[in-house]
């Protein structure tokens, strides 16, 4: 049966995501899970797979089209369907003529949710991450371009308009075929918010608009070279900044001696084919103290709190595309040989790109190391929506206090940043604690 496949919810607040480019043409025959598109996510570039078997009758948004979450962007039929029954969602998504029989139908008063001239194939489900608000399935109104006498809007819009008693209809969309997106939802609610906090006065002439002050004057550094954000930095700088604005976050610092750990990772190196490294030690300590303490391993939501059934760590790794956090499955069950060879893999692929997007999702923590450029101690921004991230700093000798007598040991500072909304402050300092005694006697990590 023919049927949409939509843009998925790549991420928990995405509300659209670049389609950079596509791995297949019209008259593909598809099976389930082979991957169709490259997309460009918050984290990432990654490639997204269709849901279900089919031929590919008709691709809906050319390369480098920004699409809004829930739209669809390729049409699937069946491989020996007629024909005639995909044309029709095309011509429902691209605005082109509606059949005959809809032609005749008289068009229906202004709702905000319109119903559709006739009733329309499921449109393919596409796997958003769990818990992401935008990523439902839309109706046939929600997907069809603009037409008189209709409102069109995506799903996280409609319900936030009924919760604030906004009419949609008093907003200017500013997405495809003029969809009202958030950012136009926001506009309208500050708007409106602003308009009834200001004193009632006799209206005064309104001076002439000025123009939007920029950061930087480009005339100051005449000789220097613009080099425009990419859309991927251009969503870390927002989500950090998101971060930082809306998670209240608070620091615990600790030292912790790693003498033994080295010694540890030396014998095991010794023995092992694989190679193992600092930080995976620290990620299997990470992984374990979680266990330890269930209720770090939460990420806060407005309604409610999610306690997670699996321990799953990410990991910070730079790319030239920008920072990214592949997330390690099950970090606290796996050996230090599969847990470094998981870690390594990812921190391969994320660096050129080919990672999953169920990679790039998960987890209550991350863990940021930049011990490796001689760092010794930085305090990090939370990766939303998780509820901390450790940050590691470099080990190094220094003179310490044993049994009253001054001695030399290796030292490592580790910080972690912690969400108060859903972490609270002895918890915090418990499980920090925790992380230090693993890794202060490190053969508890191989138990």
């Amino acid at each position: 049966m023919a049927q949409y496949f939509t843009m998925p919810g790549l991420s928990a607040d995405a509300e659209e995501a670049l389609l950079e480019d596509w791995l297949i043409k019209e008259g593909d025959e598809l099976s389930e899970g082979q991957p169709i598109a490259t997309v460009e996510t918050d984290k990432a570039v990654v490639d997204i797979d269709i849901t279900d078997d089919g031929v590919v009758h008709r691709l809906l948004v050319d390369t480098g089209t920004s699409v809004p979450v829930g739209d669809p962007i390729l049409v699937l039929r069946d491989k020996d369907e007629d024909p005639a029954e995909a044309d029709r969602l095309v011509e429902l998504a691209t605005g082109a003529s509606a059949p005959a029989a809809a032609e005749s139908t008289p068009e229906p008063e202004a709702t905000h949710e319109a119903s559709p001239p006739a009733e329309p194939a499921a449109p393919a489900k596409s796997a958003p991450e769990p818990g992401a608000p935008d990523s439902v399935e839309p109706s046939e109104s929600d997907v069809a371009p603009a037409r008189t006498g209709r409102i069109f809007v995506t799903p996280i819009v409609r319900r936030l308009a009924r919760e604030q008693d906004i009419d949609l209809s008093t907003i200017t969309g500013t997405g495809a075929g003029g969809r009202i997106i958030r950012r136009d939802f926001e506009k309208a609610l500050a708007e409106r918010d602003t308009a009834a906090s200001a004193p009632k006065a006799a209206p005064v002439p309104a001076a002439a608009p000025e123009p939007a002050p920029t950061s930087i004057d480009p005339a100051a550094y005449p000789d220097a070279e613009f080099v425009e954000h990419t859309k991927l930095r251009k969503i870390i700088a927002r989500r950090l900044q998101q971060s930082k604005r809306e998670a209240p976050h608070f620091y615990l610092r600790r030292s912790v001696r790693v003498d033994e750990l080295l010694a540890l990772r030396t014998q095991l190196n010794e023995s092992s084919s694989v190679r193992i490294s600092v930080n995976d030690l620290i990620v299997k300590a990470a992984a374990k103290a979680l266990v330890d303490f269930p209720d770090v391993n939460s990420v806060w939501d407005d309604a409610g709190s999610y306690r997670l059934a699996t321990v799953d760590v990410a990991v910070a790794v730079a790319s030239e595309r920008g920072l990214i956090t592949p997330v390690v499955r099950n970090a606290d069950q796996l050996a230090l040989s599969a847990l470094s060879a998981t870690i390594k893999d990812l921190a391969s692929r994320g660096s050129e790109n080919r990672l999953k997007q169920d990679e790039l999702v998960g987890g209550a923590l991350t863990v940021s190391n930049l011990g490796m450029f001689g760092i010794e101690s930085f305090e990090a921004i939370i990766n939303p929506p998780q509820s901390a991230i450790l940050a590691v700093g470099a080990a190094i000798k220094k003179p310490i206090i044993v049994d009253d007598a001054i001695s030399v040991g290796t030292i490592m500072e580790l910080s972690i940043s912690a969400d108060h909304r859903s972490v609270d402050g002895a918890l915090a300092a418990q499980f920090l604690s925790r992380i230090v005694e693993l890794l202060e006697a490190p053969f508890g990590l191989l138990i």
